[in-house]
């Protein structure tokens, strides 16, 4: 497959016009600009130049697109071009959003924008964020089916059924993936213990793990990102054994809550999650916009709350840095940044230049993750029974 260079340079180029008509209605709607001429100008801003407000055809045509608040949106526009283009920068140069924001402001007086309108940037990050963001009740029982459950050895079908009948979540997900069309069953299994001899430990295990936190994505109506993280995890699995970075067992449990910050997310003030949402509706990838209005992605956030769970600080640092590997000389953070590219959730800016990094970081190549990166049958069951 060829892959034209000049293709890939316009999608970015759309891309980037996209977040910055995101960014622009945002910023508009705190300015008192209508969002309507906002979104053209900002999705047009490479085509027609509006921003260097140029004598003649140029200008007119920017005058009858934007009418008499021309000053104000180009002034709007080019805030959000800037902002955007600094924090498609962050993976060559770490800043803090504060740090951008203030490089921005700095450049009012040579590029002739108004810096007043950079403190609407600042009143769209949240106030309230706090580091100690806590996951809701469901937390609870999956915390202690993964104490009980997490050590990489053997279980019996005895310990793994005790455990089960404790939580009808568990058991039913059990009898229903046993009871699937994969097992081919004529006759139904009825009791947890044999349903688990029928799955096999090691899948009844995993199912179980899995079960613990989809409670925890359901009640932060984040289904979508508890497909991801069930379809993750084992190819984390495949790729900790095939590095050698972790056993089998670690790298499906990595799986399972790298993405755990999200559901956190979920508890932010209603002003900023409804910023977020709007933001992500726009063209924003989610990690992008936590960056700007949190200072922190969802990696990061995650990482504070399973340190609470007790997880070896190796996870924990895998699970700050997913969206960010070049922050950390960790192997693991180069692993998971590659399971995450894999899963093409697009839950970030696209960077071929992370990816070939982190290939290199962990002694692999494209075409052996697309080898490795197989879907998992018996989880994939789960997904349509739950």
């Amino acid at each position: 497959m060829v892959i034209d260079p000049m293709s890939l340079d316009h999608s970015a180029q759309q891309a980037h016009c996209q977040r910055t008509a995101a960014l622009a209605v945002e910023l508009g709607r705190r300015a008192g600009v209508a969002a309507q001429p906002l979104t053209h100008a900002a999705l047009l801003h490479h085509s027609l130049e509006p921003l260097s407000h140029s004598s003649g055809l140029g200008r007119l045509a920017w005058q009858v697109l934007a009418g008499d608040d021309a000053r104000r949106i180009a002034d709007i526009v080019e805030i959000c071009n800037l902002l955007d283009e600094q924090l498609e920068a962050l993976e060559f140069e770490y800043k803090e959003v504060e740090t951008i924001l203030e490089e921005i402001q700095s450049l009012a007086p040579l590029e002739g924008f108004d810096p007043a309108l950079v403190e609407h940037l600042r009143d769209m990050r949240c106030g309230e964020f706090s580091d100690q963001l806590q996951l809701p009740v469901e937390a609870g029982a999956a915390r202690l089916v993964f104490r009980s459950l997490s050590a990489p050895r053997e279980y019996e079908i005895r310990e793994l059924e005790a455990i089960a009948l404790r939580d009808p979540v568990l058991a039913g997900s059990l009898l229903g993936v046993a009871n699937s069309a994969l097992f081919g069953r004529g006759r139904r299994v009825s009791t947890v213990g044999r349903a688990i001899a029928s799955i096999g430990v090691d899948g009844a295990r995993k199912i179980m793990l899995a079960s613990a936190v989809r409670p925890l994505f359901a009640s932060a109506g984040l289904r979508r990102t508890w497909s991801h993280s069930l379809s993750s995890a084992p190819l984390c699995s495949a790729l900790a054994h095939h590095t050698g970075l972790l056993s089998a067992d670690e790298g499906f449990l990595f799986g399972l809550v790298h993405d755990i910050g999200a559901v956190a997310l979920q508890f932010l003030p209603r002003d900023t999650l409804d910023t977020l949402r709007k933001l992500v509706e726009g063209g924003c990838p989610p990690a992008y916009v936590e960056r700007l209005l949190l200072g922190s992605d969802h990696g990061e956030i995650g990482a504070g709350l399973i340190a609470q769970w007790h997880f070896p600080e190796e996870f924990i640092d895998a699970v700050r840095f997913h969206h960010q590997p070049e922050r950390s000389s960790s192997k693991l953070v180069s692993l998971a940044y590659l399971a995450e590219f894999w899963s093409g959730l697009d839950e970030d800016l696209p960077s071929f230049g992370r990816v070939e990094a982190c290939l290199d970081c962990v002694g692999l190549t494209l075409e052996t993750l697309v080898e490795i990166g197989s879907p998992d049958s018996i989880l994939s069951t789960l997904k349509s029974v739950a």
